[in-house]
């Protein structure tokens, strides 16, 4: 081979080798401008979504054809260890933890919602048409995203017994489209992750039990009130149950601007009021309780009962718009602390 084909030869094998290289860099640089423009999508898509990864998460379920996992079954994913985790612990308590649960051969299934008071729709509040309405089988909500939870929440307390497990956990609630607080949002502010909706309410039916652990059932308690009066007049209320029969429940914080917040991830109200009605339909009795979110001692519950009609005056609602108007104006009118409480105090 003479010199000339020698440096010839040299010389092809470099340029064959440079477009080698050129060639791969191209495709490399093909591949990344691809990536960059999926990227941009993905941020496009996402970025605006309070909760981003739950999205994110649903969306793959949906690619890959798979079935979301169950939501009736709420998981906490709080992570706390040592004395934070046992300061969580009651932080995430909610009034009915202390409950007892009452034997019951009676099962999970839609029987068990069953009521001679019909359904939960003919007891709710007037509401807008742009209001975020949120229907579960056992409650039904008017969620405002402005404060992070609801305005009031209606449900039907039933004089059933049941052995439903408490689930004692906590999550976002997937109906809710502008999406709830997150449970750590609560976490280490002093309030509790407090049930507007009890979960002992619903000892009969564990898909309810359930349920009412969702975020958009949720509204921060100071932790004495909780546990405290809030506690006890949960269970006054579930005793009326069993002397009355099926009761229709109302219970919300009073929402107004400039309250203060809590929250990581977001920003959620802190109530200074709470009020909770009980409706008899069969007696056509009812009473309401008004109380302020702080501690008490040496009250009775007695202290904190009203009228309906004084709880729309300081909260703005009109409850129970469904009714004959006559049903209305008799119901919450009614200040009657005997035939509720009897003669004693």
């Amino acid at each position: 081979m003479t010199k000339t084909s020698h440096l010839y030869t040299r010389f092809r094998i470099r340029y064959l080798l440079v477009e080698m290289a050129r060639t791969r860099g191209m495709r490399n640089n093909r591949f990344v401008f691809i990536l960059f423009l999926v990227g941009i999508g993905l941020v496009l898509r996402y970025c605006n979504q309070p909760h981003p990864f739950e999205v994110i998460k649903g969306d793959l379920y949906e690619i890959a054809g798979m079935k979301r996992p169950p939501e009736t079954r709420p998981v906490d994913t709080s992570k706390e260890t040592g004395s934070k985790r046992e300061k969580g612990r009651k932080e995430e308590y909610d009034s009915e933890a202390s409950d007892v649960r009452e034997e019951s051969s009676t099962q999970s299934g839609e029987e068990n919602t069953s009521s001679t008071l019909g359904s939960i729709d003919e007891y709710l509040p007037a509401y807008n048409k742009n209001d975020q309405i949120i229907r579960r089988r056992g409650y039904i909500l008017d969620y405002q995203e402005e404060y992070e939870q609801p305005s009031w929440v209606v449900h039907l307390l039933l004089n059933k017994k049941g052995n439903a497990k408490r689930a004692d956990s906590f999550q976002p609630d997937p109906m809710v489209k502008t999406k709830t607080a997150l449970p750590n949002d609560y976490t280490n502010t002093g309030y509790d992750r407090g049930h507007l909706a009890p979960a002992g309410d619903f000892n009969y039916d564990q898909e309810l039990k359930d349920e009412s652990f969702y975020m958009s059932n949720m509204s921060p308690q100071l932790h004495e009130l909780n546990t405290g009066i809030w506690n006890n007049i949960e269970q006054k209320v579930r005793s009326w149950s069993k002397k009355r029969g099926d009761l229709v429940i109302v219970t919300g914080p009073v929402l107004k601007k400039g309250l203060p917040t809590i929250g990581k991830s977001t920003k959620i109200a802190v109530p200074e009021y709470y009020y909770k009605l009980v409706y008899d339909p069969h007696k056509q009795e009812a009473i309401a309780f008004f109380i302020a979110n702080k501690a008490f001692v040496n009250v009775v519950l007695q202290d904190f009962t009203t009228s309906i009609d004084d709880v729309e005056k300081k909260t703005g609602i009109d409850f129970f718009a469904k009714l004959p108007k006559s049903v209305q104006t008799n119901i919450e009118a009614q200040h009657d602390v005997k035939a509720w409480f009897g003669r004693g105090r």
